[in-house]
């Protein structure tokens, strides 16, 4: 099976690669310009392991929250590419993705004045839905992972087990939690 993993939900633009048993991924830390460098880093990956969009079976795409626009532009760019090419599209909390790696984690992404957005997950099953919550309910959370670009660990296997078929690409939207500023 080979997957494309794909998400921008914090100023790290991460895009991942499962061929098979083996996986890749590169990733790129922006100032709110990872818009320009997605659909490049997607083919630099594949090229890099020899693959093309058209070998790809399964797109899976971090939906937020986070970032407005970095979940939008995840979201559209792996929509486009799953409606364009007819490649099974999944999804999965940015939450859980950036934090698979840990095992069992209370993973967190700063949402600004105070506030984050929170989910608990153990081995990449949710065991806490996404939310945001002021940092004073979370402070004092065992296994609190407040998610940067020096603490995302993911692990792509755990990823694609937990990642859920979207079974309507044109109804797929980013998972905002709040209002933007």
């Amino acid at each position: 099976m080979k997957e494309l993993i794909i998400d921008a939900s914090t100023n790290l633009l991460y895009i991942g690669l499962i061929n098979e048993k083996e996986t890749d991924d590169i990733t790129r830390i922006g100032k709110n310009d990872n818009a320009a460098y997605i659909v490049v880093m997607i083919k630099n990956l594949l090229e890099r392991n020899n693959l093309r969009i058209d070998d790809i079976e399964i797109i899976i795409v971090g939906v937020g929250p986070g970032s407005y626009t970095g979940a939008r532009v995840a979201v559209t760019v792996a929509k486009m590419l799953a409606y364009t090419k007819n490649i099974k599209l999944k999804t999965i909390s940015s939450l859980n993705l950036l934090s698979t790696g840990y095992g069992n984690v209370l993973s967190a992404i700063d949402a600004r004045r105070g506030y984050y957005f929170v989910g608990k997950f153990e081995n990449g099953k949710t065991i806490i839905k996404d939310d945001y919550l002021a940092f004073d309910e979370i402070k004092n959370e065992k296994n609190l992972i407040i998610i940067t670009p020096e603490t995302i660990k993911v692990d792509l296997h755990l990823v694609s087990e937990n990642a859920s078929l979207n079974e309507n690409v044109h109804e797929l939207e980013p998972n905002y939690l709040r209002k933007t500023e």
